[in-house]
């Protein structure tokens, strides 16, 4: 069975994420102060694209607090994002005919994929509901091509935050390749909720979707 090839809008959202579950630190205890400084600074580098930087940042504050929760979905949602580039270079270079680097930075696609997980995990052994760790689970096992933990993932995330738009949406694109009906019911409930697919211009989602169709190997 092929794979998704996913050129993710979804590193936006993950930000806003991370940006507005920061706690703030009250400065009174100075290891407390350093955290939270390299946590805004992971959020600014977030904001700014700057994944290296962020992945940086989080993981001093991780440093200064090994429970900072935050922290570690902010790493996540940085080696997503990394991994997500070195994915679309592999691409690009398996497309040019390069096997020799596409392998390479399929690799370091998978490194930065595993990293992701781990600290998804670790987020959510913090936070049980911790509804965008599960986003980020979800993403990771499309890129990988794992179906069912794909479905698992985002069926988690909209059972802990029913608003998540495109949850639905890639819990849809997942049952429209595997040729679930359950498909169109997702991708409606995304549109309702003002999901916008970003290779589909400025149409909205219930515009376009149809009955779904299996995907013949």
């Amino acid at each position: 069975m092929r794979r998704f090839f996913w050129a993710v809008g979804t590193t936006a959202a993950l930000t806003v994420a991370c940006c507005g579950g920061c706690d703030k630190g009250n400065g009174e205890n100075p290891q407390t102060a350093v955290g939270q400084a390299t946590l805004d600074a992971g959020a600014a580098a977030l904001d700014a694209g700057e994944w290296t930087r962020a992945f940086d940042a989080f993981s001093d504050a991780i440093a200064a607090d090994p429970n900072a929760v935050d922290a570690y979905y902010g790493r996540a949602a940085a080696s997503l994002a990394l991994a997500q580039e070195r994915y679309r270079l592999a691409q690009a270079a398996a497309t040019n005919g390069d096997t020799e680097n596409g392998a390479a930075e399929a690799a370091k696609a998978d490194e930065r994929f595993k990293k992701a997980l781990e600290d998804c995990a670790k987020t959510l052994e913090l936070d049980p509901k911790r509804a965008d760790a599960y986003f980020i689970r979800g993403v990771v096992a499309q890129y990988q091509g794992d179906w069912n933990a794909g479905i698992e993932a985002f069926t988690k995330c909209v059972e802990l935050d029913a608003t998540n738009a495109e949850a639905y949406h890639r819990r849809g694109e997942i049952y429209d390749f595997i040729g679930n009906p359950d498909a169109t019911v997702d991708l409606k409930k995304a549109a309702e909720l003002g999901y916008r697919d970003p290779d589909g211009g400025d149409k909205n989602a219930s515009e376009t979707v149809e009955e779904p169709q299996t995907v013949k190997e």
